[in-house]
């Protein structure tokens, strides 16, 4: 996914800029240009010789948007390749062909996705049975809130998923399918979408296990963001003598409030011009940002629009993304939402540099983790529409612990309908709720109340922001992200020569 890649690919710049390693980087085809531009912006202009010590290789990922079978196979297949002593023509991130042989590049380390666990498992037997170094280290990426792994894959639930097949003499995937959503709160899935059986079994009950298996483990997470999380994690992995390394927020080193050089790609001179008119018409703080990510949408769109009526009714001016293939909207509505002419849709936007604009004032999101970081860092708040994973846990985090959102509640669906923990409030999940509920949220977001939680929003973005700063040591927030990322460097080997990640990632050393 988008968001799995992004903040990785900036991790890649920082790292080559840190030092000299050369990091080989496993992207999706799909993705490969975006990711390329997203290195380069964290570079400065010109600046060719560390994005020369990137090098990309394509990897087909087929069609499906869930399940990365096709993916694994192809990456795995490369890999065989260049663990056979073959080579693969690629290119760096600066755009010059490379030829790449690992056997004459040996690795320090790979870096392999969160949820690809099939590609780790593949790379930890290879490990096991001599085929690869036993030396050679295996970390995990993860591209999530660190709240979701604590809470969700903190035990194997392998041993659980087994005994139930050779008591009850179902499917692994049916015993995947039964064990992996009902152990946690129901209130993790609040808008009910189900994960196919097959990927439960495949994927799901296995990350703890494969947690449990990782040399260690480096995510986008900001360690600032939610310090008792952070500490539960580092003291989970101590007790098997691993680290967690904290590298975010991985927000590119290129953004500038509104920087002109942001708005780049499809639509970005409309959208600009949009926010330059909204502004000049309504002021700082006026435009209501709507996006749930590249893969999200909510399950039930008339509750979407429900929500969008009030925004028209109310003159509230608004800018919505739409690039999640789930994302359909009726031809009639859609013409609704373009004679409201103080309403922008777009199927991609630059998000960095919309939060950025100062006509921007609040962002309605389904609270994944990049959204999320990307917002504290630019100072917006928030108003939440989880929809699964770490969504959730970051919505009560925003909305409860720090007090700098709000959470949308009547938009739930299924079981999660039943009433919250936090308030025992009773949901109905109907589209007046929805509309009533947001009536509500909108007016206290833009009265006082929306004001002390962008004020109380601001002391943890200047923590988030400081936390690649140069100066810094020891305990202190300062560069605490910078530290992190030499400290990984230490343990995984990588000497002042190579190293190298990837989505399924690699040191060289």
């Amino acid at each position: 996914m988008t968001g799995h890649t992004r903040a990785l690919a900036i991790l890649a710049a920082r790292m080559v800029k840190l030092r000299f390693v050369s990091i080989t980087f496993c992207v999706a085809s799909k993705l490969y240009d975006r990711t390329k531009a997203e290195i380069a912006s964290d570079v400065p202009p010109n600046d060719y010789e560390p994005l020369a010590r990137i090098r990309l290789v394509r990897i087909e990922q087929g069609e499906d948007l869930i399940d990365p079978a096709v993916y694994r196979d192809n990456f795995l297949q490369t890999w065989d390749q260049l663990r056979n002593g073959h080579f693969i023509e690629c290119e760096t991130a600066a755009g010059t062909p490379y030829t790449l042989k690992i056997r004459a590049e040996p690795l320090s380390a790979c870096v392999v996705d969160g949820f690809a666990v099939e590609i780790f498992d593949a790379l930890l037997a290879q490990r096991e049975t001599a085929k690869l170094p036993a030396a050679l280290k295996l970390y995990v990426w993860a591209p999530v809130s660190m709240a979701y792994f604590l809470a969700v894959f903190r035990e194997d639930m392998l041993p659980l998923v087994e005994e139930m097949v050779a008591r009850e003499n179902v499917s692994v995937n049916d015993a995947a399918y039964t064990v992996f959503p009902p152990m946690y709160d129901y209130e993790l899935q609040p808008q009910a979408l189900a994960i196919p059986p097959e990927l439960c079994s495949r994927i799901w009950v296995r990350i703890g296990r494969m947690l449990q298996q990782t040399d260690g483990l480096i995510t986008m997470d900001a360690a600032a963001y939610n310090p008792a999380v952070t500490s539960a994690m580092r003291e989970w992995f101590a007790e098997t003598g691993r680290k967690v390394y904290y590298a975010g927020p991985l927000i590119t080193s290129a953004q500038r409030p509104c920087s002109p050089s942001l708005f780049v790609g499809q639509d970005s001179a409309n959208i600009k011009a949009f926010l330059d008119r909204q502004l000049t018409r309504h002021g700082e703080n006026s435009v209501l940002l709507i996006s749930f990510g590249s893969m999200f949408w909510p399950m039930d769109s008339a509750k979407l629009f429900a929500i969008l009526n009030v925004l028209i009714e109310q003159k509230v001016p608004f800018l919505m993304t739409r690039p999640s293939p789930y994302a359909q909207i009726p031809d009639a509505f859609l013409a609704k939402l373009q004679n409201y002419q103080d309403a922008f849709i777009a199927n991609w936007i630059p998000q960095l540099a919309v939060l950025e604009h100062p006509a921007t004032g609040w962002y309605l999101t389904h609270g994944g983790h990049n959204s999320v970081l990307e917002s504290i860092y630019a100072g917006v708040p928030m108003i939440v529409w989880p929809v699964v994973a770490d969504q959730e846990p970051n919505a009560v985090h925003l909305s409860d612990n720090l007090d700098v959102a709000y959470e949308l509640l009547e938009v739930r669906l299924g079981a999660a309908l039943e009433p919250t923990f936090r308030t025992s409030r009773e949901l109905t999940g109907t589209v007046d709720a929805v509309t009533t509920e947001f009536r509500d949220v909108l007016a206290r977001a833009l009265g006082a109340d929306g004001g002390a939680k962008r004020a109380r929003l601001q002391g943890l973005r200047e923590r988030l922001r400081d936390a690649w700063a140069q100066d810094g040591q020891g305990d202190d927030e300062k560069g605490v992200a910078r530290r992190e990322v030499e400290s990984f460097f230490g343990r995984a080997g990588s000497r002042q020569k190579r190293a190298t990640p990837t989505l399924n990632a690699r040191l060289h050393s």
